[in-house]
C-alpha cells in the first residue's frame, strides 16, 4: 500500500465540495474542464501546492483526488481571462465576474471587496 492510499483509507485527506451547481462542476473536473477554483482566501488557509485532496459529489461521495499545483492570491479585481478559463464555467471574463461577484457576495464578500482570492490549480 502507498502512503497516498493510507492517507485515502485513514481519512488524512481534506474532503471539499464545491458551493454551488456541484454535480455539474464535478463533471467539469472529471471531463478535464475545470482546472482551477477561486474562494476568498482567508489568513489561515490550509491548503499548500502538492497537496492532494478529495473531490465529493453533492452527496458526500468520494469522487477523485485533486493535486494542489499551484496558488495564485490576488484581488477580485485582478482576475484575468488566463485565470477565469481555467474554471471552465463562463464564456467570458465579465461573465465569470458577474456569477462569481454574485456568489461571493453573498458569502460576505461585500464587507471584503479587495480581499484576495486562492486559487488552487
Amino acid at each position: 500500500m502507498t502512503s497516498l492510499e493510507r492517507k485515502v483509507d485513514n481519512n488524512e485527506l481534506e474532503r471539499w465540495t464545491f458551493g454551488i451547481n456541484t454535480n455539474q462542476l464535478v463533471e467539469l473536473v472529471l471531463e478535464g474542464k475545470k482546472t482551477a477554483t477561486t474562494y476568498l482566501y482567508e489568513d489561515d488557509e490550509k491548503y499548500k501546492e502538492n497537496d492532494i485532496s478529495i473531490l465529493t459529489d453533492i452527496n458526500g461521495n468520494d469522487v477523485c483526488l485533486i493535486q494542489t499545483k499551484k496558488i495564485i492570491i490576488t484581488t477580485f479585481k485582478n482576475i484575468t481571462w488566463d485565470l477565469a478559463i481555467l474554471e471552465g464555467e463562463n464564456n467570458s471574463l465579465d461573465d465569470w465576474r458577474t456569477e462569481h461577484y454574485n456568489f461571493f457576495k453573498k458569502r460576505r464578500m461585500d464587507q471584503q471587496l479587495h480581499t484576495p482570492f486562492y486559487i488552487p490549480m
